[in-house]
């Protein structure tokens, strides 16, 4: 049997809330067809209400087609409530962090913008100034660290973002994924401890658990990480690492002060632990506002700086580069030879053009320029919102909802699913699973008119919600 619970402090009478509960719990087959709901005293005992709440809940439930009465036996619930099999289905996919996408879906779920965006015929010519250069010498195995000229050149290309570094120190990776699955090899052993910040990257603490990592939480404020909290954990734990996102997090698109980013570094530095910062979008930055990276402020050498190229430039890439502090430089190339000997050559030596020639700012500028449009549509069409409250970030690709007391962010998913929108319940970046009051949106991969026409769906989605879970029913005596 499913919990039930209730709220007497909401204005939602009491009946209509347990009512409501058996209906979703009916409907999503947590309670099957023919099974015998509690007696009226026994509910009315567990619940702590009277036995007039129960009575009208089950009459309305009856009224409704989901439970059928059978004289000195019971109530049953019908055996032709049709059940949404999507809803079993999609439940299950959600615990295993996955969404589902169908062909024509508005997709407000990735974070991968239109492949028509991406440099493609830069890299046409690119690639073939590789293979008239090189020839075959393209296609060898690199040095497990990288192509040392492409090494050279991330150093000279993160000078932009106050990071001045030995090309030494860089370990040229497959994509940021693979550049935390490379720290967790290398660092994390059976029963250490991870702290991340609460929401976080899903993929990000199942990596750190599958070396058998205790993921320990700590909140995210607007400003970023709680200083205090991360403190007082600090002294009771001693972690092997803190993973953050500091500029436009995921998913909530915070950006920590700078105030914050001396602090965390300090705290590092006192507690003697490592931090490990996961960049993918500073450069989407739409605001006046300086968003720097945390390693321009890592003074004491205890930053982890993993920064991917896929999202900005393109996701098939799978490129991207560890700065890593120099007592950890061989234990990274150990780890990433272990993973997959090296990345690939041609692609290192292609971008190494594209990062020295400069070709990367002219994309930059027109990516940017479109991403705002779509930035600012979706912040004009999700502000005010009477269902819903939502973090405005300075740029990133994340619009992060705290939606109101009386919605699900599961069942918001599920309604959007039937109706060709695909977004991200909140649970998802939570360690332990049970958030139901967020929604992560994202518009990358969404023109300015169907972001208009998904929003439109979306708050027709909530105000449906709504009026449901609030509707006053008055049972037939």
């Amino acid at each position: 049997m499913v919990n039930f619970t209730i709220d007497k402090n909401k204005n939602t009478p009491l009946y209509i809330q347990i009512f409501n509960q058996f209906k979703k719990y009916i409907e999503n087959g947590s309670i099957p067809q023919g099974y015998k709901l509690p007696t009226i005293r026994s509910l009315a005992k567990e619940l702590g209400v009277n036995n007039i709440t129960v009575i009208n809940a089950y009459k309305l439930l009856e009224l409704n087609g989901y439970v059928n009465k059978k004289v000195g036996s019971g109530t049953y619930v019908s055996q032709d409530i049709k059940q949404n099999d999507l809803t079993r289905e999609d439940i299950k996919a959600l615990e295993h962090g996955q969404i589902l996408l169908n062909k024509n879906m508005i997709n407000f779920s990735s974070s991968s913008p239109n492949p028509e965006l991406f440099p493609v015929d830069d890299f046409k010519i690119i690639i073939n100034k590789v293979l008239e250069r090189d020839g075959g010498y393209a296609f060898e195995y690199q040095d497990t660290k990288g192509y040392m000229p492409f090494r050279k050149s991330i150093c000279e290309f993160i000078k932009k973002d106050e990071i001045n570094i030995d090309y030494e120190d860089v370990q040229v990776i497959s994509g940021g994924q693979q550049g935390i699955d490379v720290v967790s090899k290398a660092l994390i052993n059976f029963g250490d401890c991870v702290f991340v910040e609460s929401p976080t990257y899903s993929w990000a603490i199942a990596s750190f658990k599958s070396r058998g990592a205790e993921i320990v939480d700590v909140a995210l404020n607007k400003d970023g990480i709680d200083i205090d909290e991360l403190e007082e954990k600090l002294k009771i734990f001693k972690p092997k690492l803190i993973y953050t996102m500091p500029v436009f997090q995921n998913p909530t698109g915070i950006s920590y002060s700078e105030d914050k980013l001396k602090k965390l570094i300090e705290l590092a530095y006192k507690y003697d632990t490592y931090i490990v910062e996961d960049d993918f979008s500073n450069e989407l930055n739409f605001s006046s506002n300086k968003h720097l990276p945390l390693k321009s402020y890592d003074k004491y050498d205890r930053v982890i700086y993993i920064k991917s190229f896929s999202k900005i430039y393109m996701p098939g890439l799978r490129l991207g580069f560890i700065v890593s502090p120099k007592n950890l430089v061989n234990s990274f190339a150990e780890a990433k030879y272990v993973s997959d000997l090296s990345t690939s050559g041609l692609m290192q030596r292609a971008f190494e053009i594209y990062l020295r020639e400069g070709i990367w700012k002219k994309h930059i500028e027109r990516f940017k320029k479109i991403m705002r449009e779509r930035f600012d549509e979706m912040k004009y069409l999700l502000s005010g919102n009477k269902y819903f409250e939502v973090n405005i970030s300075d740029g990133g690709f994340y619009f992060w909802l705290k939606l109101n007391d009386d919605i699900s962010a599961k069942k918001l998913y599920l309604k959007c699913i039937e109706r060709n929108v695909s977004i991200v319940p909140g649970n998802m970046f939570f360690s332990n699973k049970i958030d139901d009051s967020h929604v992560r949106l994202s518009y990358a991969s969404c023109e300015v008119d169907k972001i208009k026409s998904g929003i439109s769906t979306l708050n027709d989605i909530l105000k449906d919600i709504h009026n449901e879970e609030n509707s006053e029913y008055i049972p037939i005596v």
